[in-house]
């Protein structure tokens, strides 16, 4: 028995290689696609990391804008009586504020 198996693998040592070569390639490819570093899970990050910098671009303006907004308020008195006039309601002296029912406080 133990001949028999010995000599079919010598006389198709080449089919055994070329066997034993596709196993393990697709063993490695298998592992490279669905691994967890591979390239499903590369892709499902590269999306969440252009997700994030987007969200960290949009923040960076807006904290820009808020920072300008708050360099103003330290220096410009209109800035400061604009935001007064808007969120306080407040007037000067002579002036009459004309409210209106159904018009919202945020225009």
């Amino acid at each position: 028995m133990r001949t028999r198996v010995s000599g079919f693998i010598r006389r198709h040592k080449k089919i055994c290689l070329a066997v034993g070569a596709v196993i393990i390639s697709s063993y490695l490819l298998l592992s490279f696609i669905l691994s967890d570093l591979g390239v499903i899970k590369y892709i499902s990050m590269k999306g969440e990391y252009n997700r994030i910098q987007s969200d960290v671009s949009r923040l960076d303006a807006e904290n820009k804008k808020l920072m300008e907004e708050v360099e103003a308020l330290k220096t410009d008195p209109d800035s400061i009586e604009a935001l007064a006039r808007k969120n306080l309601g407040l007037a000067k002296e002579g002036e009459i504020i004309y409210k209106f029912q159904g018009e919202s406080k945020d225009k």
